[in-house]
């Protein structure tokens, strides 16, 4: 304010214009859109009408405090040199304008420049999750429970899963995985409907283990006795309405290690067929795989070791047909051979075989330690050669 109550009319006009110059600059180089990343743009863009303002003060100011109020003609020569600068240098930016909006919008057009797991913006995952959450905890407190359990969502090598834990501590259910973190939080919708509904079969195979299947979609884990599984169904069904929904951000290891296993470059196309057949018909029989009528809808396979250790057990199929179909898509996803190790929310090491196209994975069995799983890995390449494929029926 010291500066222009110095200058002259002529001054007054030039310092005018600077200011309307710098003002249509920044109103020039802010870009359109709701979207706040894009503000960063035109704010590194206007910086240079400000510093080109700074120097300008400085000089005037000591001038003027080095001599009279009364004399103002000795003032004018200096702001003259000072403010013609400024103009120039405010104008500059206003001439690159154009550019910066364009960067602006490019910067925020391309879909890969956002993480993967963003089927939409952050603020409807944000705003879905503020929903769910505050459904749940209205249905807490509707039941008038004291024990409430937890739905959390991690991010493994297949996609998203959501877990059901009891107030204990105890895992009782491992979601099937999801493409998105929204699906994954709708899925908890579905599923809370599925076990309203009471659909539960509890179902043991061929080596003694139970687990329960849920509307003819989602799997328990294996249970020794019938007791034990049993009591998970009940504790399923007392928690599923009445537990917390917890928001969760993929960290970016779990983000690497997703865009690891979807981005895998190997494909069936990678693959001899011919040389598989070949090796199939030479190889020296050893492992099976044995297809199990369970009852009389239910079909499944396990792939077996000579020593009779198993290296992959299927879910049911429908018909023997679909389940030899089943055999087919594991053994060519095997050759393909996109494996992965992942540790799930129990703690275990299992692998997950990427399928071929879009279809689910198949995941193996749970093992104590990574080096246990690495060579159940190792034994299903090389037992998917020699393999037999035997139906069995229980007597």
């Amino acid at each position: 304010m010291a500066l222009f109550k110095k200058l002259g009319k002529k001054d007054k006009k030039d310092a005018a214009k600077e200011g309307s110059a710098a003002e249509q600059s920044a109103v020039k180089t802010t870009p359109a859109g709701p979207s706040l990343r894009n503000v960063k743009v035109p704010t590194a863009e206007a910086k240079p009408a400000v510093e080109a303002k700074a120097p300008a003060k400085a000089p005037a100011t000591k001038k003027v405090a080095a001599k009279p109020a009364a004399k103002e003609a000795p003032a004018k020569p200096a702001a003259k040199p000072t403010a013609k600068p400024a103009t120039k240098t405010a104008a500059k930016p206003a001439a690159k304008a154009a550019p910066a909006k364009k960067t602006a919008n490019v910067s925020a057009a391309p879909a890969t420049a956002r993480p993967f797991f963003m089927a939409t913006t952050e603020e409807d995952i944000r705003l879905a999750f503020d929903q769910a959450i505050a459904e749940a905890d209205a249905e807490i407190l509707r039941s008038d429970s004291k024990a409430v359990g937890k739905y959390e969502f991690d991010l493994e090598v297949d996609g998203f899963h959501f877990y059901l834990i009891a107030n204990n501590g105890q895992i009782l259910f491992d979601s099937p995985s999801f493409t998105t973190l929204l699906g994954a939080l709708n899925g908890v919708k579905t599923f809370k409907k599925a076990v309203a509904e009471g659909k539960f079969e509890i179902k043991v195979d061929k080596y003694d283990r139970y687990r329960f299947i849920l509307a003819n979609k989602y799997y328990g884990e294996n249970y020794d006795t019938k007791d034990r599984c049993q009591k998970c169904v009940e504790s399923v069904k007392n928690f599923a309405s009445c537990a917390k929904i917890l928001r969760y951000v993929a960290n970016k290891e779990a983000i690497e290690a997703f865009e690891t296993a979807r981005n895998s470059k190997r494909t069936p196309d990678d693959i001899d067929w011919k040389a598989v057949e070949r090796a199939e018909a030479q190889a020296q029989k050893m492992g099976k795989f044995e297809i199990c009528q369970e009852d009389a809808k239910h079909f499944c396979f396990y792939l077996t070791a000579n020593n009779g250790q198993i290296l992959y057990s299927s879910r049911y199929y429908a018909s023997e047909a679909a389940c030899r179909n089943g055999i087919d898509s594991f053994k060519r996803a095997a050759y393909v051979g996109n494996f992965f190790v992942d540790r799930d929310k129990f703690g275990n090491y299992r692998y997950v075989l990427k399928n071929i196209g879009s279809a689910p994975a198949f995941i193996g069995e749970s093992y104590d330690n990574k080096p246990q799983c690495e060579k159940i890995i190792d034994s299903v390449k090389k037992f998917i050669v020699s393999a037999t494929v035997e139906l069995e029926t229980k007597g």
